[in-house]
């Protein structure tokens, strides 16, 4: 007898005979709480498990909307799938449904998963010729009828929309077996489908304060018009707490238990949300910021679960990890509280990365540059003390960025102008691009202070040239002409040499003045000489790092080809607009090296502001092979300079 026929049979009985209910009362409340835990089960089925169930769709859903590439994915998917062992299964998204009782029959009211029950409705019906389970359309019986009759649809008797999607689907299903041949196992398909599919079945409780069909609207439009799906997160809290209310046998105990655990699970997401905290973990943007937490149970799981092994469908792999865990368990109890228990010291882990500077810095560049997961960090910090597992990280660090500099993979010297900047090859840009953000690090490292991952993470980057040379020689062209004297007035401005400044602008006067071509050229090599000695040779092709920097892109395309003096202006504006904003705009983030470069920091003589000469390249590139020094990057004297 299912629980449904029993809740009636019970009522009535209580109906009949009043002076039952006074004895039946306390046993019958424990009874009812016991239903409508199971009412808010959360399990991973089989199709067979669905053998002979009921479901119905509401009114406020809308029809059938799978096509024919939709439904031959499915198939193929499943086809593709090969358990090698019985245990092995592939996984369906959730299944969210609510129980709905008619007299003395019961349905699951599908809120969400209708396309997929639908399309495997439609599969069970052209493999067994007969109805696995049924599925009503509430207020569209047509539809229903319909659906019971597949295979006496035609492509002329299609009176519905509903009949069309149906029909599409059948054929669909049919064309692909059909493909398939006589060869092919369909029994085989079919064992698959039945036995080693599987569903996250997510049954939601009945809240008998609320109208039925106003609760099931609302889940509706969560998981639907919002577009956002069941993440692992919601999953695994929903498993562990009908665990919780299930294991433990006091009432008192269980809520006690469920409250502390939401307790402790809302503070470490409210912490993982300061997004300072998260970008040093996860660079890329997750989907649903909100349940951040599932990163922890995503390295956990990652821990023990061998994927390659599993084949499972990549959705919900941790979901169904814990599962699976709980299905195999005979002391739930006990397991609840070991699998938290790691929880807490896994989100204690992270919290003790993020707190300190060297770690922080560490394992926010290798994870943010990509050299290594968070995933993989966490496993080489599994018993490895603390003073180890930083060497180790720092170890990651010298081995991917040592070969950058080898001229091949055999060579055991490091050559400092084997990474340089190629216009044509825009390969080398993410490798130099690497080096100066570890080298940005160093500098705030050495500063005391942090580098800020998430504003990192916020900006699109460029590499800078900190002296530019001239984009272009001049041409006879007027309107080249006209543009290069009027960039010259301007830089101009910005000369504090006086005696300098006035010769110049004459030079320039006597450049527009004339029409004859030779003195025209005469006048624009005597400007440019004189400008030379003032800010440097516009025709030095300097690519080595020694002469790169990082920018944000909005920044230096602004100033790409302006001498280092204006540059300088620039990013040194840039800084103090940043600063006024309260350090909100987060696009004309300059990073610290890139500051003390246009400032002067790394220059012996800090009166010559003008330009970026031999002197100040050597200077910075001490700094540089310091900062690789530190991590065990050593280059040969030659290499030095």
């Amino acid at each position: 007898m299912n629980t449904a026929n029993l809740l009636v049979q019970i009522s009535q009985l209580l109906e009949d005979k009043p002076d039952l209910s006074e004895i039946a009362d306390d046993r019958l409340g424990q009874l009812i709480s016991y239903l409508e835990q199971k009412e808010n089960s959360l399990e991973l089925k089989t199709i067979n498990e669905l053998q002979k169930a009921h479901f119905f769709v509401d009114s406020y859903q809308r029809g059938y909307k799978w096509k024919e590439q939709q439904v031959t994915e499915l198939l193929d998917d499943i086809d593709e799938f090969e358990p090698k062992q019985e245990s092995d299964f592939y996984c369906l998204q959730p299944v969210v449904v609510k129980r709905k009782t008619e007299g003395t029959q019961y349905y699951w009211e599908l809120i969400d998963g209708q396309q997929r029950m639908t399309t495997i409705f439609i599969i069970l019906t052209y493999l067994t010729n007969e109805q696995y389970f049924s599925l009503r359309y509430d207020t569209r019986e047509s539809s229903t009828e319909h659906l019971n009759n597949l295979a006496g649809l035609t492509e002329n008797n299609l009176p519905t929309i509903d009949a069309h999607y149906f029909y599409t689907a059948y054929q669909a299903v049919k064309t692909w077996f059909e493909k398939k041949g006589t060869e092919f196992n369909r029994e085989h398909w079919k064992d698959k489908l039945l036995h080693h599919t599987k569903v996250i079945w997510y049954a939601v409780r009945v809240d008998r304060n609320q109208d039925s069909k106003k609760q099931s609207i609302e889940i509706f439009s969560r998981l639907n018009q919002g577009k956002i799906p069941l993440t692992d997160a919601e999953l695994i809290k929903a498993l562990f707490l009908q665990k919780i209310a299930k294991s433990y046998g006091n009432d008192h105990l269980a809520v006690q238990k469920q409250t502390e655990m939401a307790n402790q699970w809302d503070a470490i997401e409210q912490a993982l949300q300061n997004d300072e905290f998260w970008a040093f973990l996860s660079p890329a943007q997750q989907t649903n910021k909100h349940t951040r937490i599932e990163l922890i149970f995503d390295l956990l799981a990652n821990k023990k679960t061998d994927r390659k092994a599993l084949k499972l469908k990549e959705d919900h792999q941790t979901f169904i990890y814990y599962a699976n865990e709980f299905k195999s368990t005979q002391d739930v109890k006990d397991l609840i509280e070991k699998e938290w228990l790691k929880v807490l010291t896994g989100f204690q882990y992270l919290n003790e990365w993020y707190e300190n500077d060297r770690l922080y810095h560490l394992i926010g560049y290798l994870v943010g540059q990509k050299y290594k997961t968070i995933q993989e960090i966490w496993l080489v910090a599994q018993n490895c003390k603390r003073d180890e597992f930083e060497a180790k990280l720092k170890n990651f660090i010298q081995l991917e960025l040592s070969h950058l500099f080898k001229k091949d993979k055999n060579s055991k010297k490091l050559d400092f102008e084997h990474v340089f900047y190629d216009a044509d090859d825009t390969s080398c840009r993410p490798k130099i691009k690497s080096i100066l953000v570890l080298f940005n690090i160093f500098r705030y490292e050495r500063h005391n202070t942090r580098f800020s991952f998430k504003r990192y993470n916020q900006v699109k980057w460029d590499i800078e040239h900190i002296h530019a040379q001239q984009s272009e020689e001049l041409s006879s062209k007027d309107d080249q002409i006209k543009v290069w004297v009027s960039e010259q007035k301007a830089l101009l401005e910005e000369i504090t040499d006086s005696i300098a400044k006035e010769k110049l602008g004459e030079i320039l006067t006597q450049y527009e003045t004339v029409i004859d071509p030779t003195q025209k050229e005469h006048f624009y090599n005597q400007y440019n000489e004189i400008l030379e000695e003032l800010i440097g040779s516009f025709y030095e092709n300097i690519q080595t790092l020694d002469n790169l920097c990082l920018l944000p892109e909005s920044d230096n395309r602004s100033i790409g080809n302006d001498p280092f003096f204006i540059k300088r202006k620039k990013v040194l504006q840039a800084e103090k607009e940043l600063y006024e904003l309260g350090k909100t705009n987060t696009s004309n983030f300059i990073p610290l090296a890139s500051q003390q470069v246009f400032s002067k920091y790394f220059s012996d003589d800090v009166n010559h502001m003008l330009k970026w000469d031999t002197a100040d390249r050597k200077n910075y590139k001490k700094a540089l092979l310091d900062c690789f020094k530190q991590y065990g990057i050593e280059f040969h004297d030659e290499n030095e300079g």
